[in-house]
């Protein structure tokens, strides 16, 4: 599977196109937006996929000192399931300094594109407010 999902091939129909070439930058794209609704999508509250998404913030209070590990394997668990046009997925935490309390992740996988794949790198985090950013 390349390209767009098929949510967005249905709601854009030019996307839809057979045999249209689907580029890299275009497929990256795709997948950084899935990744932004499953890290902004709290694991449970789907009740079709109850393992999509990630463990709430709020409930890593909880697990402490296993929390950063949790919210790793929970994020690389989703993406594993949910995203199959990534693979060799590995989940790295990045310390901060401490002051600015922002808890941050780096993906690094390959994106699987029409018949290759190539390195890709998004970061990943999640601010005090509890606000999800994907880059």
């Amino acid at each position: 599977m390349a390209g767009h999902t098929l949510l967005t091939r249905i709601r854009n129909p030019e996307y839809a196109i057979a045999r249209r070439n689907i580029s890299d930058s275009e497929t990256r794209d795709s997948v950084m937006q899935h990744l932004r609704r499953m890290c902004t999508t709290r694991r449970g509250t789907m009740i079709t996929a109850p393992d999509f998404g990630v463990v709430d913030v709020s409930e890593l209070i909880h697990n402490f000192p296993d929390a950063i590990a949790l919210m790793a394997r929970t994020m690389r668990q989703s993406i594993l399931n949910y995203e199959p046009r990534l693979t060799n997925v590995v989940i790295r935490h990045i310390p901060g300094d401490g002051s600015d309390l922002t808890l941050r992740f780096e993906i690094s996988a390959q994106l699987i594109s029409g018949d290759h794949k190539s390195p890709v790198k998004f970061e990943t985090s999640v601010d005090p407010a509890r606000k999800v950013h994907v880059r």
